[in-house]
């Protein structure tokens, strides 16, 4: 089983986007794939799996990745099944977050150890269960959370955007998180990349080339420091990429095509 987590050093970049597409994606190729929302401080999984009627079980029957980190599910309660074929979803309820505060002191009190120890049992499962890529959709930043995911992971893909502040923000992950993991495979997503075929008005050559510069910096960052990471896509940026499993709904769309390309790579690894 490949367990790949997708992380980037902030939020909004396309991070969940991708890993969900992906994911249906993958099973759509025939690949037995476990979805985990793992980011438990604004989990976002429902509202990319419920509009599109995927699941099939009702919201109600959920046991939230969360609870079974407290010790209070099994792996094969939180693991539902959808009614895609080869697709299966883990889930965190917002709703424990934020409402709940006795469960999130749980959560903080139940000690990063044996987090991580929970994480270890879930991917043991995983691996009984035969799933052949197991998914991780990482809480973005430098976390005990997020660093808890990237342990358990053998492949981990940062997501980055052609701006500058992504340059400073990766160099700051690189240092305190990737550099610290052994026996693990870094790749790089450029996401968002603007090009002027993408653009319907001729776009102001300062910000093309600004855009540009970004783009050289942070894959100048990627490749100057200790750890080997390769730049394994680069997506263009498509209008109107919203909350959708685009590889179910939007076959002839452009990002859709992107995605079955992506995963073809991620196969072969």
């Amino acid at each position: 089983m490949q367990t790949v987590a997708f992380h980037s050093y902030r939020g909004g970049v396309g991070k969940t986007l991708l890993s969900v597409n992906t994911a249906v994606q993958l099973a759509k190729f025939g690949k037995k794939v476990c979805l985990v929302d793992f980011d438990l401080r604004a989990p976002s999984l429902q509202s990319y799996i419920t509009s599109e009627s995927v699941f099939s079980l009702d919201q109600n029957d959920f046991v939230s990745f969360t609870e079974f980190l407290i010790g209070k599910g099994s792996p094969e309660e939180v693991i539902n099944p959808t009614k895609l074929e080869n697709f299966y979803v883990v889930v965190s309820d917002i709703e424990i977050l934020q409402n709940k505060s006795q469960t999130r002191s749980k959560l903080t009190q139940h000690g990063e150890g044996r987090i991580l120890a929970k994480l270890f049992e879930f991917i043991r499962y995983c691996n009984s269960q035969e799933f052949e890529f197991l998914i991780i959709d990482c809480m973005p930043g430098v976390t005990y959370r997020s660093l808890d995911a990237l342990v358990v992971s053998d492949k981990i893909m940062i997501i980055t955007r052609p701006v500058k502040s992504e340059i400073t923000g990766l160099g700051l992950v690189i240092s305190e998180c990737y550099s610290k993991l052994d026996d693990t495979k870094f790749y790089a997503i450029m996401n968002q990349i603007e090009t002027i075929q993408d653009l319907k008005n001729q776009p102001n050559q300062m910000d093309l080339k600004i855009a540009q510069d970004n783009l050289k910096g942070i894959a100048s960052t990627l490749k100057n420091n200790n750890l080997e990471i390769d730049i394994l896509h680069s997506f263009r940026r498509v209008p109107f990429v919203t909350e959708r499993i685009y590889v179910l709904l939007e076959d002839p769309h452009p990002f859709t095509k992107e995605i079955q390309e992506f995963c073809q790579k991620l196969i072969s690894l």
